[in-house]
């Protein structure tokens, strides 16, 4: 069936493949006209303001996932869209404050006890980013990234073992993961590991350029 070229889906959809496709100017220009078509719709709101996010426009993505909320104040995933928002502006208390009512409103959702955690590990509550991250893994036992940010916290406390185990993890996971790798060798230099260069050599051949001036130190 031909869709309605002024059909509000039809915009929406359009942009929520160019969001796929990286093409973030062409998906707000999408997400405007179905928002234009009908203001009611909160994912509408929601995806135009991930795009945002995506370019930098912090304060657009933070408005219009307000917006998202007015308009429909029961989806958790805006909320915590909202808190990912406010961290990256660097409003931490305002992000956990995010989060929580994401949790509040889904007490299994792990993605928003990961990101909660990232937030309370930037503010220095380790405690609470342990706690946060542990709950996020207790919930999804796969979940990559949880490993490695509970690996972090383990690092600042100086459990560079654990540290290690984590990310041994999060790459049995996911083989992929360079910043696991990064991190492995990290925790494996304070350990006194000779194998630490071997994660950075493999970290900086998966991108991670933070990798590059360990590989140089190696090769002195």
């Amino acid at each position: 069936a031909t869709l309605n070229p002024r059909s509000d889906k039809a915009f929406y959809y359009g942009g929520v493949i160019k969001f796929e496709n990286a093409d973030y100017v062409g998906a707000i220009a999408d997400f405007d006209k179905a928002i234009q078509v009908n203001p009611a719709d909160a994912y509408y709101w929601n995806d135009r303001g991930s795009a945002k996010r995506v370019k930098g426009d912090l304060d657009g993505a933070i408005s219009d996932y307000n917006q998202a909320i007015k308009v429909n104040p029961g989806l958790a995933f805006v909320y915590n869209n909202l808190g990912s928002a406010r961290k990256q502006k660097g409003d931490l208390k305002g992000a956990i404050e995010s989060y929580t009512t994401a949790l509040n409103m889904k007490s299994d959702y792990y993605i928003a006890y990961n990101n909660r955690g990232t937030a309370k590990m930037e503010m220095g509550d380790l405690d609470g980013a342990m706690s946060d991250f542990n709950r996020a893994i207790q919930l999804k036992a796969d979940y990559a990234f949880a490993y490695v940010n509970r690996a972090a916290v383990r690092y600042k406390q100086r459990d560079f073992k654990g540290s290690v185990s984590d990310c041994d993890k999060a790459i049995q996971l996911n083989p992929k993961y360079g910043e696991a790798y990064l991190n492995r060798g990290i925790a494996k230099e304070m350990m006194r590991d000779n194998t630490a260069c071997d994660d950075f050599k493999k970290a900086k051949e998966l991108g991670m350029k933070q990798a590059e001036q360990y590989v140089n130190d190696c090769n002195h």
